[in-house]
């Protein structure tokens, strides 16, 4: 949707996940933008990063760029890495799972890690698996109800698998990728699920919290560009991005041509 404005989100304050620094500071003196495709800046995004990391971003780009036109498109992961690749928008924040089968992006595209956050086990208040104060080994789940995140869905397979080979029985499934209906029925008793770190932190329904062993189950959200040919714009957005939520690894080099 095309948003000539300021561009305003409702949601609560970007969550503090590895890597992340939650001040976003103000670019320097604003740079002088020419041109049609200068004079406007298209972003896509997941709705979590939508909601809770953007708002503070796309503030700062505001301050700095006052005249520039902002589009914002919601891309359920990878299709934002499409979008990109396909000039449907200039750059987007994407997620990638571990573990995970490694994705091949398309020739030209670049992925920038911003930060890195751990998948944790959430369960209703007062349960049995929620008590320990140390890390619960994913074997642990075996046999438990487990809600299943959209095991269909091409960021979530390898944790699915995993969860599965360790004997998580899953007890529902939801077929939808968003989190808000997994910890609805998680805060109500149904079952328990492994979701990031943030989705934990921002559920509106009551939860307890605990991390797994291995710590290796997580989630790094990037930000996908076109390197060399993003516009002055993309760039200022993408400085923003990096001195809002720090960098959890250096630009990553493009991958091979999707096939």
């Amino acid at each position: 949707m095309l948003v000539p404005g300021p561009v305003r989100f409702r949601g609560a304050a970007p969550h503090r996940a590895q890597g992340a620094d939650a001040e976003v500071q103000d670019v320097g003196p604003a740079e002088q933008l020419n041109g049609a495709e200068e004079r406007r800046l298209r972003v896509g995004t997941f709705t979590t990063a939508g909601i809770h990391l953007l708002p503070p971003v796309l503030s700062a780009f505001r301050r700095a760029h006052p005249d520039v036109e902002l589009t914002v498109t919601e891309y359920e992961p990878p299709q934002g890495v499409a979008a990109v690749a396909a000039g449907e928008v200039d750059l987007a924040l994407t997620h990638e799972y571990e573990p995970a089968a490694p994705v091949a992006r398309p020739t030209g595209v670049f992925a920038e890690p911003l930060l890195v956050e751990e998948l944790v086990l959430i369960t209703a208040v007062g349960q049995m698996l929620s008590e320990g104060s140390g890390r619960l080994p994913v074997t642990e789940l075996a046999g438990r109800p487990l809600i299943s995140s959209a095991p269909t869905h091409p960021p979530r397979r390898g944790v699915e698998q995993a969860l599965a080979e360790a004997g998580a029985t899953p007890a529902v499934v939801c077929e939808s990728p968003g989190y808000a209906l997994v910890c609805a029925l998680v805060s109500a008793g149904i079952g328990m699920a492994v979701v990031p770190e943030m989705v934990a932190a921002m559920s509106p329904t009551p939860l307890s919290v605990r991390r797994v062993d291995p710590a290796s189950f997580r989630r790094t959200i990037s930000v996908v560009h076109c390197g060399d040919r993003a516009s002055a714009a993309a760039a200022t957005l993408q400085a923003l991005l990096r001195s809002g939520f720090g960098r959890a690894g250096s630009a990553q080099r493009p991958g091979a041509e999707a096939g």
